[in-house]
């Protein structure tokens, strides 16, 4: 005699089965709850990325920051929440947020800055087909190939861009990298007599520690701002550092953090450096430009750049 219905023994595999399709169930469930919740939040992203970013970093010294930055770069990034796109040129990707409608509008111009072309202008290319609206301008101490393959996507200055101006001995890249006295200008004189732009949509630093001392022109402060000029996206590779460049950079950080201004949203450490991409999400043409309406604002302390 059988044992009563309710009472008949479950087969180990079904169980099994039926344990796995409520473990997919709930996991999808939860995983299109996330995608909805992210569709339809319409609260300050970059707020809390920022808060996110803080919490970990805040109370870092500048070795630390140097070791953790870019993790925690990552972990809270809201990359997610923009049309990024990535151009791969031979050793690495350069970030973009693709414009809103708004940056195509009459009148609005578009310009992408190359500090440091290394003899590869790929990412650069690729950017000229996805942004044929911008205009680009490049800038290189190297005038072998970089003057041949630059002007392909825009305007070629033979000229090295750091925070000074005159000569100074600086490493830059021929047959191989190697230190040599070259003539520079600051970055500020740079933007203002060659490239003649108020708003700057993509500037890309890779100047071979000459970034350091070009740190602060990127602040609120500094003069970039005074000039009334505005960058609204930085792709940036902040190299190796002595002990003394950690503590420029831990400075730089720290100043940056407290404006608020630049938003991180990918880093990652190559050899010793730091490649890193950031919006400025602050300013009010930039916001325009390439944030547009994804969240609620509540309201702007920028002042619009014409």
């Amino acid at each position: 005699m059988g044992l009563p219905h309710h009472l008949s023994p479950v087969h180990p595999g079904s169980s099994r089965q039926f344990i796995l399709i409520a473990a997919y169930c709930i996991g999808f469930i939860y995983l299109f709850s996330l995608f909805f919740r992210s569709a339809t939040d319409r609260t300050n992203f970059f707020e809390k990325n920022h808060e996110c970013v803080f919490d970990k970093t805040g109370e870092l010294d500048a070795i630390e920051l140097w070791r953790r930055l870019p993790q925690v770069v990552n972990q809270c990034s809201v990359r997610s929440r923009l049309n990024i796109q990535g151009f791969v040129n031979t050793d690495e990707t350069k970030y973009h947020v693709m414009p809103t409608g708004y940056a195509y509008a009459p009148g609005h111009e578009c310009a992408v800055i190359s500090l440091g072309i290394g003899k590869d202008v790929e990412a650069e290319r690729q950017m000229l087909t996805a942004l044929p609206h911008c205009d680009f301008f490049g800038a290189d101490p190297v005038n072998d190939t970089n003057a041949d393959l630059y002007p392909e996507v825009g305007r070629f200055f033979n000229i090295a861009v750091g925070a000074s101006n005159g000569t100074m001995k600086a490493e830059i890249l021929e047959d191989h990298y190697k230190f040599r006295e070259v003539p520079y200008i600051d970055i500020a004189t740079f933007v203002r007599s060659y490239v003649k732009r108020r708003v700057v949509d993509q500037m890309m630093i890779d100047i071979e520690h000459a970034e350091y001392p070009m740190l602060d022109y990127l602040l609120k402060d500094g003069q970039l701002a005074r000039d009334g000029v505005v960058v609204c996206q930085i792709n940036i590779e902040i190299h190796n550092p002595s002990t003394e460049e950690k503590e420029i950079f831990h400075r730089f950080y720290t100043k940056m953090m407290a404006e608020r201004q630049y938003t991180m949203l990918t880093a990652s450490t190559v050899i010793g450096h730091i490649r890193m991409f950031m919006i400025n999400d602050q300013d009010e043409e930039c916001h325009q430009r390439y944030v547009g309406d994804a969240y609620e604002r509540e309201s702007s302390t920028a002042e619009k750049k014409e």
